[in-house]
């Protein structure tokens, strides 16, 4: 047992030694509550400095998405391919939109019909803004 005479005092833990009770908390036969007891802090310092540690270690998490441009097909191969009774599908009110993701986080937002060559130009110059 220790007895702490005088006023409080907060412990100012290295990195290492944080590290070192991560190690031991990660074991699949450990239990948090035990490995904190041992050390002689809460159970929650442990998942802290687990958050911190990972968020430091942690790249974002950018994920790119196959982008294929389409061609539209000639008049002849439309008329072909479009069944005869179908009736026409509605448009929404609003427009159809896509957003991508840009260098930095920044949102491009563009109408999906936007032509390829100013869609390229506008994803430059936010990247470059």
């Amino acid at each position: 047992m220790e007895i702490l005479t005088g006023v409080e005092r907060r412990r100012d833990w290295s990195d290492d030694e944080k590290l070192s009770i991560l190690v031991e908390a990660a074991d699949p036969d450990a239990r948090i509550a035990d490995v904190a007891r041992r050390h002689d802090i809460k159970p929650q310092q442990i998942y802290t400095w687990r958050r911190k540690f990972a968020a430091e270690q942690a790249e974002p998490l950018v994920s790119f998405l196959p982008v294929a441009l389409i061609a539209p097909e000639s008049s002849d191969e439309a008329e072909r391919a479009a069944p005869v009774n179908k009736p026409t599908a509605k448009r929404s009110a609003r427009p159809m939109r896509i957003e991508i993701g840009c260098k930095g986080g920044r949102v491009l937002k563009v109408e999906a019909n936007i032509a390829p060559d100013v869609l390229k130009a506008l994803i430059r110059s936010v990247e470059d803004a």
